[in-house]
C-alpha cells in the first residue's frame, strides 16, 4: 500500500514547484531581453542601411516599399510620425502627406462626375500627371499608405473591392452590399439593368428599384434612357477609363 505523503512531504513539493516557476520565468526574461538586444541591433542596422541608400529608397518605389516592409518586420513605423527620425531618414513623412493632398484634391475634383468612387488605377494616372517632373515615383503601395494616413480626418477614404475592380472612396458612407453586388454586375461592361439585376440575382423589383435609385442619388451610376421603347441603362462613371483584365 503507498504510504500517505506528510505535511513536510507537501510543503517540499511546493517549495520544488515554486522554484522550477521562479526559474522558468528568469530563463524567459533572459530569453527576451536577448530579443531586445537584437532588435535593437536590428534597427540600428536598418537606420545605417536607409541612411547609406537614402536616394535609392526616394527614388525607386519598388525598393521603398521593401524598405518599409523592412521596417514593419522589426517593428518600426517609419509613418508614425512625420517628425519621426525614421520618416526622416526614408524621406516618406513630407512624400506621404503630400501625396495625400495631391489624392483628396482629386477625389474632390471628381465627386460631382463619379459619386466619390475613382478606380485606383486611374487615380494613380492622374497623380502621375499631376506630379512635377523629376518628383518621386508612385506605386499603388504608396497611395495605400497615403489613404491610410487619411483615416483622422474621417472623411470616409478607403479603398474597396468591386470584383476585379480596385476603387478609392472618398466619401463618408457605408457601401451597403446590394451596392456593392451591383458595381460588380458591371465590372466588366461599365453599365447594367435593371434587367440584368434581375436575371443575375432574382431579386424582387421593389429592391432593385430601391437600390438603383439610392445610387442615381448619391451619384454612383448615372441614367441613360433613350426612349420608351427600350430599358434604361444605368452607367457607372468611377469604370469608364478601364476595364479589368479577364
Amino acid at each position: 500500500m503507498r504510504k500517505a505523503v506528510g505535511i513536510g512531504g507537501l510543503r517540499r513539493q511546493e517549495a520544488e514547484r515554486r522554484a522550477l516557476s521562479q526559474k522558468g520565468t528568469e530563463l524567459a526574461q533572459r530569453e527576451i531581453e536577448k530579443l531586445r538586444e537584437q532588435i535593437t541591433v536590428m534597427k540600428s542596422n536598418l537606420e545605417d542601411f536607409v541612411r547609406v541608400h537614402q536616394r535609392e529608397i526616394r527614388n525607386d518605389p519598388v525598393f521603398r516599399v521593401q524598405v518599409q516592409r523592412m521596417c514593419q518586420l522589426i517593428g518600426v513605423d517609419p509613418l508614425a510620425s512625420r517628425k519621426g527620425y525614421m520618416a526622416e531618414l526614408l524621406g516618406v513623412g513630407d512624400f506621404y502627406c503630400e501625396l495625400g493632398i495631391q489624392i483628396i484634391d482629386i477625389c474632390v475634383g471628381t465627386r460631382s462626375v463619379n459619386g466619390g468612387l475613382i478606380e485606383l488605377d486611374e487615380l494613380r494616372r492622374r497623380l502621375i500627371q499631376r506630379r512635377l517632373k523629376g518628383s518621386e515615383p508612385i506605386v499603388e503601395d504608396d497611395i495605400r499608405r497615403a489613404i491610410s494616413q487619411l483615416k483622422p480626418l474621417k472623411s470616409g477614404y478607403k479603398i474597396i473591392d468591386f470584383g476585379k475592380r480596385k476603387m478609392v472612396q472618398s466619401v463618408a458612407r457605408e457601401m451597403n452590399s446590394d451596392f456593392s453586388t451591383v458595381l460588380t454586375l458591371a465590372q466588366y461592361t461599365n453599365k447594367f439593368t435593371k434587367e440584368d439585376i434581375r436575371l443575375a440575382w432574382n431579386w424582387d423589383l421593389d429592391r432593385i428599384h430601391a437600390c438603383v435609385n439610392d445610387m442615381l442619388c448619391l451619384g454612383i451610376i448615372w441614367i441613360d434612357d433613350p426612349d420608351d421603347c427600350c430599358e434604361p441603362e444605368y452607367w457607372v462613371p468611377a469604370f469608364f477609363h478601364s476595364n479589368p483584365s479577364s
